[in-house]
């Protein structure tokens, strides 16, 4: 497995991101909000969204290095290709990283069962 977050792997286009709110399928949780949508692209790719609420622009940008952390060490849960938002709460930046790699793990379970 190749643990690495390039280019081709982030969401960027407007489309892509209004796409994935469409249609996009949600699993909430206390930390984040997960939606995932299939992508067709033969990888998977993905965006965290963090708003002023969560915190401070330092604290925002920590929650966001985890949470790509999270999808670049855990890409093997990735059965298909998918476009995976990662919306954080404000009760994230309490979390411990093995409560957001549950959290992360339970969300994407729960996800391919509906699928």
């Amino acid at each position: 497995m190749i643990e690495s977050y390039g280019p081709r792997e982030r969401i960027r286009k407007k489309k892509d991101f209004t796409n994935l709110y469409k249609k996009g399928s949600c699993a909430r949780g206390r930390f984040f909000n997960l939606i995932c949508f299939p992508n067709g692209l033969g990888h998977s790719r993905m965006a965290a969204v963090t708003s002023k609420k969560v915190g401070n622009a330092v604290q925002r940008n920590r929650i966001r290095r985890r949470a790509r952390e999270l999808f670049r060490k855990n890409k093997d849960l990735l059965i298909y290709p998918l476009d995976i938002l990662l919306i954080a709460k404000k009760d994230i930046g309490d979390a411990t990283r093995q409560d957001l790699l549950e959290r992360y793990r339970s969300a994407l379970q729960a996800i391919r069962e509906r699928r």
